[in-house]
């Protein structure tokens, strides 16, 4: 069995990009003598800020931190329900089940693989504790109706835009408005530190919050401390995690964000081509786009018929696609207790049985040059004439 680092050199699924100064500047940071959370941290949060415009973000070591953290804040515990999509990348609900809650699945709209306002509101129960949506491939869902469906329900709302990064609704930027929006800046990611996270919040009260969360408790911005004798503050009155993230990270973020519209612009002249050249197939069927929405297109995904034909159709061409993730009620973790152990049980939900059983991956990253994004789409248009 091949371990993901260990893949052969064909066109790559993914693809990594980090400036070439991210190495200059963290080597700045190494010899400066300080490498934990410091200027650089607070530099990363100013940056984020003022690029994407949010009103307080809090930087963490992972975009699974940033949602843990964003769970605890809002006090989801044991036996609460949370309404969530289960077509994401298992850490969307994996940390409300390290919280003790319950994930409740609603159904996914086929043509986007987001869920909307009425699969959600089926789910609302007087137990729903939070709402909790992503964002997926960086195509945004119907932000007015879920927020106002939250709204009217009085239940929070939690934005998993994992993906999401520089994608826009309504010519805001996702992160802009709203009042827990989660960002990762794992290694694929159009902007990347190796791992990392941040939370933006459009809300003061649950920026100081989350900065105690993210560090045992303690706001680092705000303690006062006695340095000859004890760096900790008088009193910890919340408990918090070691989610903080450190200067070396910090750096080779603020870096990637530095250049973030080289890789994004990329992807987007890569989309482009995907969405002119293939979107009369027969056997492949592209993604609905939004004229209110401007996608950063993280991921491209397609559905075609013959998943698993056309997956060994492209890999025998040395074009490696993929499915990034299954259904997540296929998984024993959130199933029921049976006899003892843990069972799977899957939902009646038709729209993710069908995106589950077609959806795969076309390449989109900064590596891929003109010559192969040529051969990747006549290898797909070649696919389709085989029907």
């Amino acid at each position: 069995m091949v371990k993901d680092y260990e893949m052969p050199n064909d066109i790559r699924s993914w693809g990594v990009y980090v400036p070439e100064e991210a190495i200059e500047r963290v080597a700045e940071v190494l010899k400066s003598g300080w490498i934990n959370t410091g200027k650089h941290e607070k530099e990363l949060r100013d940056l984020f800020r003022k690029k994407f415009l949010v009103a307080h973000c809090v930087a963490v070591n992972n975009g699974t931190a940033a949602l843990r953290a964003s769970y605890q804040m809002l006090g989801i515990g044991h036996g609460d329900e949370v309404v969530t999509t289960p077509y994401t990348f298992i850490a969307t609900n994996t940390s409300l089940l390290e919280q003790g809650a319950i994930p409740v699945f609603a159904d996914i709209r086929y043509g986007d693989l987001n869920v909307t306002a009425e699969t959600i509101e089926e789910k609302l129960t007087s137990k729903t504790k939070a709402i909790v949506i992503v964002h997926y491939a960086g195509n945004p869902v119907d932000l007015d109706e879920i927020r106002a469906l939250a709204d009217s329900y009085n239940v929070p709302l939690i934005e998993d835009s994992a993906h999401a990064m520089g994608s826009k609704y309504k010519d805001s930027y996702i992160g802009q408005t709203g009042d827990l929006v989660t960002f990762s800046l794992q290694a694929v990611k159009i902007v990347t530190s190796g791992d990392g996270g941040i939370i933006a919040t459009g809300r003061e009260d649950y920026y100081e919050r989350l900065q105690e969360i993210s560090w045992y408790g303690i706001n680092r911005d705000k303690k006062q401390t006695n340095l000859f004798l004890d760096s900790l503050p008088d009193d910890i009155s919340v408990l918090g995690y070691k989610y903080n993230m450190n200067d070396i990270t910090a750096t080779i973020a603020i870096s990637a964000l530095d250049h973030f519209d080289i890789p994004l612009q990329k992807r987007k002249s890569i989309a482009e081509t995907y969405r002119r050249e293939l979107k009369d197939l027969k056997t492949i069927k592209l993604l609905e786009y939004y004229r209110d929405r401007t996608p950063n297109y993280q991921i491209f995904p397609i559905h075609v018929e013959g998943r698993e034909r056309f997956a060994r159709y492209m890999w025998d061409k040395k074009i490696q696609v993929g499915v990034n993730n299954r259904r997540n009620d296929k998984y024993s973790i959130f199933g029921r207790s049976k006899s003892g152990r843990m069972t799977p049980v899957l939902r009646d939900l038709p729209n993710l049985r069908l995106a589950d059983e077609d959806t795969i991956l076309l390449p989109i990253h900064f590596d891929i040059d003109n010559d192969t994004l040529d051969y990747i789409v006549d290898s797909v248009i070649q696919y389709d004439k085989l029907k």
